[in-house]
């Protein structure tokens, strides 16, 4: 399918939609000079100096919590999670909430598709909270990049870029915004924002391992400290409150697809959870009230 019929199919599928809600965090004049967003048949794409495109080489991953039940495959992830702006302590350093689609880690090309907040000062050149999205098909070493960096994820909405900066963050025990977001697969891959609004997808034919689905789905949170340095980044909040969801950063309505349009909340029995000397997680537990359902505790204040 082409690009462009790809833009027309997402507008007429986004015609039929109820209208936005007033509450959604996303606003034109809050991001665009214009007021308005891109001109008809444009999309929106980041200018970025040369030393930002090097540095976007730089990072890897490190820390997530994972839902791995022993299913063929999966066809989406997805999860609403608190918004948090954090100061990081050095450079290149980062701090993200994230989903994930992966292949097996034991896998010949390790492969990956992950999107959530992040702050990323050495990406960006600046510290806010933004929205963001990474590919790879070989771990990270020969292909794959942050967002519309290089040829891979396809921009589709015309108001929403990849890396929008959230206008509004939480305050623990005062205000709680939050990001729903989803990976799915419907054909390609597709990134779905605050319930409604398609930003994107990366085509199917980037993938060996993950076109028929992904193998593994995680969720959590990653913290990168580049060698040689001796702090390393608060995650989440920055804090970690066990049993506390108004004072730590927090997952609810964690979801994974196992066939087309089926989403099924996590069976705990199943779930893996992973701990660090600096970073925790915690009272992941199944509400079963349409409001919190799976949902879990993650963060901690790193500096170790």
């Amino acid at each position: 399918m082409t690009i462009a019929k790809e833009l027309e199919k997402q507008r007429s599928v986004k015609a039929k939609r109820l209208q936005k809600d007033e509450n959604i965090y996303f606003k034109a004049e809050e991001f665009w000079l214009n007021k308005n967003g891109c001109p008809i048949g444009t999309v929106p794409i980041r200018r970025l100096t040369q030393e930002q495109l090097q540095n976007a080489k730089d990072a890897s991953l490190r820390i997530s919590i994972n839902a791995s039940p022993e299913i063929k495959s999966f066809t989406s992830a997805t999860a609403t999670v608190t918004l948090y702006n954090l100061h990081v302590n050095g450079l290149g350093q980062y701090s993200s909430a994230t989903i994930f689609h992966q292949s097996a880690d034991s896998a010949t090309n390790f492969e990956q598709i992950q999107a959530g907040w992040i702050v990323h000062p050495q990406l960006y050149g600046d510290s806010r909270t933004r929205l963001y999205s990474h590919w790879t098909v070989n771990g990270g070493l020969k292909t794959g990049c942050y967002n519309n960096i290089c040829p891979g994820f396809v921009q589709l909405d015309t108001t929403v870029p990849i890396d929008y900066a959230f206008p509004k963050i939480s305050r623990p025990m005062y205000d709680d915004y939050e990001l729903e977001i989803q990976i799915y697969k419907d054909e390609d891959y597709y990134l779905l924002f605050q319930g409604f609004i398609s930003i994107g997808f990366w085509p199917e034919t980037l993938f060996n391992e993950l076109r028929n689905g992904s193998q593994v789905v995680r969720y959590g949170g990653q913290a990168f400290t580049p060698a040689g340095q001796q702090y390393s980044p608060p995650m989440g909040n920055g804090n970690f409150q066990d049993g506390n969801p108004h004072t730590t950063c927090h997952m609810r309505q964690v979801l994974y697809g196992v066939g087309y349009n089926q989403l099924v909340q996590p069976d705990e029995s199943l779930v893996q959870t992973h701990q660090s000397r600096c970073y925790h997680e915690g009272s992941q537990h199944n509400a079963h009230d349409d409001y919190w359902d799976y949902n879990f505790l993650f963060g901690g204040g790193g500096f170790c």
